[in-house]
């Protein structure tokens, strides 16, 4: 993901220097109407002088030419979608813009009148709307969650907006705002029938407590490319999720300013943004605006209480946290030895000399380091080594089981002596990158010494991808730990383990998911004694919406394209079966949504026996631009 925005501001530096040019032809079009031969600067002070001083907003040479180089005649042009070919994107844009004032509308349903939906609609046809199904089902029930799900083909067709919208959002409260969020995810143009897909979500209170409606639609519009409007809207899929009163209105409350406001280290640092440290500190130090930084969790002083160590931006020191009896956290990083500047991307906190102390690992860099804990939270650097990439995550397990942990590392960017780049430097071929930094397993010999035993062990097979993420467990059932590899840019890994020795067996058992994979996590989802496995990705909003075009890559084979449209998909479910294979449920258990999906765990969040999911998402803090 580095990469996408180094390749973002090259292309912005492009776009930049063709704006340049732009103001340079303005200013000279303005000068050669007000000045058309340039001032002379006349010398009023006697003094002498030895050349011409001209006045005016002078053309430097070169900028008055007309033509563009190839490269750059292509970037201009691939601005405008519909210079470059593709009117189904010019077609979304404009339809977003219509599908999100919508949504500003449906805020609050009481301000709803007799015309507020009016002018999203062609006047020139009778609208359709099929949004409000009769046919409600319960699906789920407990003492926190009510889930129900709508039959859609139970709606009846209503020709007036505003009666259809208001009756969409009537079991909401009437006391509050709704927060609403919709997507154009999909767009079929075949002659005058423009149709597309389109997600939206409405959350707010209700009388039963905090309501959530999830639904798929389908909208029908008219030819206009820039000036769209809607003829029909009809639901493909309903859902609502209610969290009941009784239990509290949220399932979680955020008291991280209650544990953490007391430290200096949190106010003055942690509360900063990333844009108030790149302003304060040299980029070259580490800092980086996109933050791949982790923490670890664990007791590093022998009290019982889980303590925190957080990865900071380069520049600004790792922290340590420990946890005080009222459940507080207090700052110990100046006693903790491990107050790193340089840029730091995950630690573990884990014991690692089998001494009944948590030691840390860090991931920094292009290095790795092996602090030994004194069993207070103050740690010494017993081992490091550099890494063959810069790393971005780090898993433990006892490979061998020879009673000692072993770290695996993952490699995300190579180092400069190995990058085999394309032209804008972006990983290649952008589907299925194998010019990633090499990932490592370091063997734990005892007596703080590691080797690297990546190689020797087979994990050098398909070792060249753009690693994020890495999940333990033994899924085969034999003894021995297993290896998943989750990796940027195409498709992932899972190694099994025999007796210490690996085999990628990703291909043959069908997980290789050919996506932008950012995170892994083993469970037992339906309780059926096999392992599954779910994988974070990216649900492209924009990559589902374009690979389906006709004039997407339309030299590619179809297996191509699909795989192109695979990487768009969005996240991953792999239900384990008893023949020791897996078969992909995604799409039947509806989990595939999990927009940029940095992590996910399986987690029984409401303690009935049975493992959730939570994913963590989303990109940098700005403005939607409706592909996140």
């Amino acid at each position: 993901m580095d990469l996408l925005m180094n390749n973002i501001c090259r292309v912005l530096t492009i776009i930049s220097a063709l704006i340049l040019m732009g103001c340079s032809d303005n200013s000279k079009s303005i000068n050669s109407q007000q000045e058309p031969n340039p001032k002379v600067a006349q010398n009023t002070s006697g003094a002498s002088i030895d050349s011409e001083v001209l006045t005016g907003v002078q053309v430097a040479p070169g900028l008055d030419q007309k033509t563009l180089i190839a490269p750059l005649k292509d970037a201009y042009n691939r601005i405008n979608p519909i210079e470059d070919g593709w009117e189904s994107e010019a077609f979304s844009e404009s339809a977003t813009k219509i599908l999100k004032s919508m949504a500003k509308k449906m805020v609050n349903p009481e301000k709803i009148k007799t015309d507020t939906f009016n002018v999203f609609f062609d006047n020139k046809t009778e609208p359709k709307l099929e949004i409000n199904p009769k046919i409600i089902s319960e699906v789920f029930r407990d003492e926190d969650f009510l889930i129900r799900s709508g039959d859609v083909d139970s709606c009846d067709i209503i020709q007036n907006p505003n009666l259809s919208f208001k009756a969409f959002l009537s079991t909401f409260s009437s006391s509050t705002n709704l927060q609403t969020g919709i997507k154009l995810y999909k767009v079929s143009i075949n002659g005058d029938k423009v149709t597309s897909d389109v997600k939206l979500q409405v959350s707010g209170l209700s009388t039963n407590g905090v309501k959530q409606i999830n639904c798929d639609l389908i909208c029908q519009w008219t030819p206009q490319i820039k000036s769209p409007l809607l003829k029909s809207i009809k639901l493909k899929k309903y859902e609502e999720s209610t969290r009941l009163s009784e239990k509290g209105l949220t399932l979680f409350s955020d008291f991280t300013d209650s544990v953490m406001s007391g430290n200096d280290s949190y106010n003055q640092q942690i509360l900063s943004s990333t844009d108030y440290w790149r302003s304060r500190i040299p980029s070259n130090l580490g800092l980086d605006v996109v933050a791949n930084h982790g923490l670890a969790i664990g007791d590093v002083n022998g009290d019982g209480l889980e303590d925190i160590y957080i990865c900071q931006q380069g520049g600004l020191p790792n922290l340590l946290y420990i946890q005080n009896e009222n459940g507080t956290l207090i700052d110990h990083t100046s006693s903790s030895g491990a107050d790193w500047l340089e840029y730091c991307s995950s630690a573990l906190i884990i014991d690692i000399d089998n001494d009944g102390d948590r030691d840390l690992v860090i991931g920094q860099d292009f290095k790795l380091l092996f602090m030994e804990n004194d069993g207070t939270g103050s740690f010494v650097l017993s081992f490091g080594t550099s890494s063959h990439a810069q790393t971005f995550s780090l898993s433990a397990s006892d490979f061998d089981l020879d009673g000692l942990i072993d770290i695996y590392a993952c490699g995300y960017n190579p180092s400069a002596n190995r990058s085999r780049s394309g032209a804008l430097g972006e990983p290649i071929p952008y589907h299925d990158a194998q010019n990633g930094g090499p990932n490592m397993l370091l063997r734990n010999k005892g007596n703080w010494d590691f080797e690297d035993v990546t190689a020797k062990v087979g994990l050098d097979h398909n070792n060249n991808r753009f690693s994020f993420a890495s999940a333990w467990e033994d899924f085969d059932n034999d003894g021995d730990l297993d290896l998943y590899v989750a990796n940027d840019y195409g498709r992932n890994n899972l190694y099994r383990n025999s007796s210490g020795e690996f085999a990628d067996v990703a291909g043959e058992m069908g997980v290789e998911d050919m996506s932008a994979g950012m995170s892994a996590s083993w469970g037992d989802f339906n309780r059926d004694g096999y392992m599954d496995l779910y994988v974070s990705n990216m649900f492209s909003a924009a990559g589902n919406r374009i690979t389906f075009q006709r004039q997407f890559k339309p030299s590619a084979t179809s297996q191509m394209k699909a795989q192109y449209q695979r990487h768009a998909r969005g996240n991953t479910l792999f239900q384990g079966t008893k023949e020791g294979e897996f078969q992909d449920v995604s799409i039947e258990q509806e989990v595939t949504m999990g927009r940029w999906a940095w992590g996910s765990r399986f987690v029984d969040l409401n303690n009935d026996g049975w493992e959730d999911l939570i994913v963590a998402n989303g990109f940098i803090t700005t403005d939607d631009t409706g592909d996140l």
